[in-house]
């Protein structure tokens, strides 16, 4: 897993797997889930971090794969 935070668009960015990104969806404001072609979650973008307080259901997230 890594863990890449972005100044320049104040995004945290969450790699689980070097998977091919088939599929994203916004699953909540300013959280994108990504997906592989078996429609696992392969990666977590977490949009305006300074500006928001975000609580985000991991087991929820993971579960909607």
């Amino acid at each position: 897993m890594k863990i890449k935070y972005d100044a320049d668009i104040d995004a945290i960015y969450v790699i689980m797997s070097d998977d091919k990104i088939i599929e994203s969806e916004e699953s909540s404001k300013d959280v994108i889930v990504d997906y592989n072609k078996n429609d696992e979650v392969v990666a977590i973008e977490v949009l305006n971090v300074k500006d928001n307080n975000h609580t985000i259901d991991l087991p929820i997230v993971l579960k909607s794969a």
